[in-house]
């Protein structure tokens, strides 16, 4: 059984023509004009400085400067949580606001183009890259694919729903034979929103210890079960997510990463990619917005960001000593533009 796991992140609703970026977040809600909010202000005025618009686009920084906000904190914990509660439900009411701009149902050409993305990826990559991975299966042999979303929206999930088919995400044939992709799962790990801003166990936070500045609320059991990820999942929510999470990396045999910024606040899922293709042959393929498309002659460019998310990854996942040379040889960058081209075919409400 040949398994493919996709690990995707906001890039992916952005791609539709979402809005759901951080800095979009806090210009069109947080900060929108008009807009009062006790808890907003005191936190700026704790902050010293803050300025919306030049925030970037990556929610992991916000969940970072939730932990390095605690320092300031100490001295009223309560109104610590109450802040981040209060950002949490406001991006909550945001995300659901954006979602209801997708169409009920999706355009036929844009079902192809997810399954083929998902499933017939290795087709649009260069030779060599595709080496290493499932460019056509061999007769008889078919493959599973599973799916952790670290969205709240629904968006992926409902591309899915739509492409799936009796179980079965794709088919292709291979002379007289047919090969079948299946779906396995999909986990959405830190949770999820309604159309009405409502959260389906939401989980907001940083990914370990370290992450927290205060050196009290590190230590402290029922801060961390709150603002640590794997925490609130397990102690808060009771759910099998983490477990679950690292289960289906460990047994993939192919691993895609598409829309994540690789930031350090999903370190614990990025930890356990590492291990996986540091003690397999399991290729990893990053699909990077940022990435240029090589074939534009912007080679230098190309070079630069490449060589950037080999390290950022190398980083996170906290890959060192002899563990570098290993992961590096698993490690493939692409262009994220050669995946899920919806262009125009998708109308989102304005």
């Amino acid at each position: 059984m040949f398994k493919i796991l996709w690990i995707i992140g906001n890039g992916f609703d952005i791609n539709l023509g979402l809005n759901t970026g951080y800095r979009s977040f806090l210009l069109n809600k947080y900060f929108a004009d008009g807009t009062s909010n006790k808890y907003r202000d005191e936190l700026v005025g704790r902050l010293g400085d803050f300025d919306p618009g030049s925030q970037s686009n990556l929610w992991s920084d916000l969940e970072l400067l939730l932990g390095e906000t605690t320092k300031l904190y100490e001295d009223d914990v309560e109104l610590f949580h109450e802040t981040f509660e209060d950002i949490q439900q406001q991006l909550l009411e945001y995300v659901a606001q954006e979602s209801q701009r997708l169409p009920d149902v999706f355009p036929p050409a844009t079902i192809t183009e997810f399954k083929d993305s998902l499933c017939l990826f290795s087709r649009r990559l260069a030779p060599l890259d595709r080496v290493d991975a499932i460019s056509e299966l061999a007769p008889l042999d078919n493959a599973w694919v599973s799916a952790i979303s670290l969205n709240y929206t629904r968006a992926f999930d409902s591309f899915w729903n739509a492409a799936c088919q009796n179980g079965r995400l794709h088919l292709q044939m291979l002379g007289d034979e047919v090969n079948y992709y299946y779906e396995d799962r999909l986990l959405h790990l830190h949770g999820g929103v309604d159309d009405l801003g409502n959260g389906a166990s939401p989980v907001f936070g940083v990914s370990d210890h370290s992450q927290i500045s205060s050196v009290p609320l590190s230590n402290d059991a029922d801060f961390t079960e709150l603002w640590i990820k794997s925490q609130r999942n397990a102690g808060i929510l009771r759910n099998n997510n983490t477990q679950d999470m690292a289960d289906l990396v460990s047994s993939a045999n192919l691993i895609c990463i598409y829309g994540c910024s690789l930031g350090r606040s999903d370190a614990y899922i990025w930890k356990e990619v590492g291990k996986n293709i540091v003690s397999s042959v399991t290729p990893l393929y990053i699909f990077d917005y940022e990435l240029p498309d090589r074939r534009s002659g912007s080679y230098r460019r190309f070079q630069k960001q490449r060589q950037m998310l080999i390290d950022t990854f190398l980083s996170v996942a906290e890959i060192k000593g002899s563990d570098k040379e290993l992961a590096v040889k698993r490690i493939v960058p692409v262009e994220s533009s050669r995946l899920f081209r919806f262009g125009s075919r998708l109308k989102l409400d304005e």
